[in-house]
């Protein structure tokens, strides 16, 4: 891991409403982009969420140039180190801060004093904000809004005085635009933090305790180490960068470009996947060797088997086509009853209507006409016939002779398969005959 000095690196704050992750990471590309001052193609950036909010959420975004990042790899592979993950100084020094004072709940301010830069990291809970101050050299993402360039200061006094208005600017900036309080304390990190009288005279100025905040006392080290006064004040970022990787809880970005960032993934998983072929191998090697086995018998059984199965196949077939053509010849068998009962069922109407004529006497049948059926329903035949009036030649018909056409009618109702007689009409108008008209509808059971 890589810690990137703060002079290198662009630091924003940006909100993001409480969406859906798909939208989120919409708006955060589209808010860093509008953030940074360089074209994207230019740049190499991540975010980290620094804070969650009632209603939205505050992320921060860091940005370098690519150009510079592409040097770094180059030289740090040149030494035959293979860069994994590159982090901003504002977030080891987050780290470090936490590891070294875990429980510290009130809001505090950091100051990474570097040779050329200050951080102003400020932190409540698990909330932050920071703000990078460059003292001098080239300022490769100097925004005017967020960084000024400074020279050198000379003495205590100036640097105390400069960083009291800076500190007084940054802490209003964050209780503005994100709400954090003023911090009651100041801890004082880096290699200016070692400058003599440098606490106690930002204490007089702020009004609240500055201390020197010594990551060192965290870490455990082995005998022989330097001195701490021989430390340089990096190690700090460094101890940070290291809790990041061993506590898994701290919020983290990386900076390394996507194609370094895939092939440092790609090797760090590369002897994982190796195991895992081999252990894949390993433990499907014996249940191949008796699928292997099992298959063999399998086939040797299927042989023996297939030799009685195939007499029984050419059986089998032979009977297929003896019951296809045994279908053929129920329906055509079914044909021909259909045939045959709808004939024996014109035979049975006829019987039926000669008996009934027979019983009135003196009756015969004019005319007979299907009428053809509607959609589902029955079958009607229209009858019309004539009947002899034997009490004479009146022009009304008399009473007997009528009642011996109701009782034709009726007979004729009662038929076997008879449902109804419908439209019945008597015509008295010729004297000595009466002519009758209906229609006799049959059961749908037996069709003509």
């Amino acid at each position: 891991m890589l810690v990137l000095p703060a002079h290198l690196t662009l630091t924003k704050q940006i909100k993001v409403p409480r969406v859906d992750a798909a939208r989120r990471t919409q708006i955060i590309r589209f808010e860093a982009e509008q953030a940074i001052p360089h074209a994207p193609t230019e740049m190499v950036w991540d975010s980290v969420d620094s804070g969650r909010r009632d209603t939205e959420e505050e992320v921060m975004v860091v940005a370098a140039k690519r150009e510079i990042i592409d040097q770094l790899c180059v030289a740090v592979a040149a030494a035959g180190i293979e860069p994994a993950r590159i982090l901003p100084s504002v977030l080891a020094t987050r780290a470090a801060f936490r590891l070294g004072l875990p429980i510290l709940a009130q809001p505090v301010l950091i100051l990474n004093l570097g040779e050329r830069s200050t951080t102003l990291l400020q932190v409540e809970g698990t909330r932050f904000a920071a703000r990078t101050l460059v003292l001098g050299g080239p300022n490769v993402t100097q925004q005017p809004e967020e960084n000024k360039e400074y020279e050198p200061r000379e003495s205590t006094d100036s640097l105390v005085a400069w960083l009291t208005q800076e500190i007084s600017r940054t802490v209003q900036h964050f209780a503005r635009e994100g709400g954090l309080a003023s911090p009651v304390q100041v801890f004082l990190t880096g290699n200016s933090a070692r400058l003599v009288g440098f606490g106690e005279a930002l204490t007089v100025r702020l009004g609240i305790p500055v201390q020197r905040f010594d990551a060192q006392s965290a870490v455990e080290f082995t005998p022989g180490f330097a001195s701490v006064e021989t430390v340089p004040g990096a190690l700090t970022d460094l101890i940070g960068a290291a809790a990041i990787v061993l506590l898994r809880d701290q919020p983290a970005l990386n900076l390394l470009p996507p194609p370094l960032r895939q092939r440092a993934s790609l090797r760090r998983r590369q002897p994982w996947l190796i195991a895992a072929a081999l252990l894949v191998v390993t433990a499907l090697l014996p249940p191949i060797l008796h699928y292997r086995q099992m298959a063999a018998a399998a086939r040797t059984k299927l042989s023996a088997i297939e030799k009685v199965v195939v007499p029984l196949r050419g059986r089998a077939a032979r009977i297929q086509t003896d019951l296809a053509q045994l279908h053929q010849l129920q329906v055509r068998v079914a044909q021909l009853q259909s045939v045959h009962e709808r004939r024996t069922a014109w035979l049975q109407l006829f019987a039926g209507l000669q008996e009934q004529l027979v019983k009135g006497e003196d009756v015969w049948l004019d005319k007979m006409k299907l009428i053809p059926p509607e959609v589902g329903g029955s079958l009607k035949i229209a009858i019309s016939g004539c009947m002899l009036d034997r009490t004479g030649f009146a022009a009304n018909g008399s009473p007997e002779t009528n009642n011996r056409v109701k009782d034709l009618l009726a007979g004729i109702a009662s038929m076997p398969d008879v449902t109804a007689i419908e439209s019945e009409r008597i015509d008295h108008s010729q004297p000595g005959l009466l002519r009758f008209d209906f229609i006799l509808v049959r059961s749908l059971a037996h069709p003509l």
